[in-house]
C-alpha cells in the first residue's frame, strides 16, 4: 500500500466563494440529447508572503450554455464565477508554489464548479441536469499557454 503522505502537495485550500453566479433558463427540462458548450478561464495571483506562509489566490469563471434543437427557444445560460484562497510554507519556491497553485488549485475549483453547477441545474430544471466533464487541468495550463505564447510572438 502506498504511503500517501510521501505525495501530498504543499499545497492547502482555504476557502472558495461564488463571487457570481447567473442562470438565464426558459426550457422546463433538458435530455441528454441537448447540445452542451461550456467554457473555463482559470486565472491566479502571485503569491503574497503573509505570517511565513504563501498565500495566493484563484479565480475560475465557468460558462454553460444549453440549446435544444428540437425547440424554438433561446439557449438557456450559466455563468459561474469562484475565487479560492490556498496557502503553503513559506520554504515552497515560488515557482512551485503557482504550479500547485495553478494544477492543484485549478483541479480543485473545478471540482467545486462541477458540483454546484449539476445541484443548481437540477433545482432548474423539472428534469435533466448538466453534468460537467472532468478536465485535465495539466493540458488545459498547456494549451494556455502554448495560445498566450503564440499570441505574444
Amino acid at each position: 500500500m502506498m504511503d500517501l503522505n510521501q505525495i501530498t502537495a504543499d499545497l492547502r485550500f482555504l476557502a472558495a466563494n461564488v463571487i457570481e453566479l447567473s442562470a438565464n433558463c426558459s426550457m422546463l427540462s433538458i435530455s441528454d440529447d441537448d447540445k452542451r458548450e461550456f467554457s473555463l478561464d482559470i486565472k491566479c495571483s502571485g503569491p503574497l508572503v503573509s505570517d511565513d506562509i504563501k498565500i495566493g489566490k484563484l479565480r475560475l469563471t465557468l460558462d454553460i450554455i444549453v440549446k435544444q434543437e428540437s425547440e424554438d427557444t433561446e439557449p438557456d445560460t450559466f455563468r459561474l464565477v469562484l475565487e479560492g484562497a490556498f496557502t503553503a510554507p513559506v520554504t515552497v519556491s515560488d515557482d512551485d508554489f503557482m504550479s500547485l497553485l495553478n494544477i492543484n488549485g485549478g483541479a480543485a475549483l473545478y471540482s467545486i464548479a462541477r458540483a454546484k453547477i449539476e445541484t443548481i441545474s437540477s433545482l432548474v430544471y423539472i428534469e435533466g441536469k448538466i453534468l460537467l466533464p472532468m478536465v485535465n487541468i495539466v493540458q488545459y495550463f498547456e494549451e494556455a499557454n502554448s495560445t498566450e505564447d503564440s499570441l505574444s510572438e
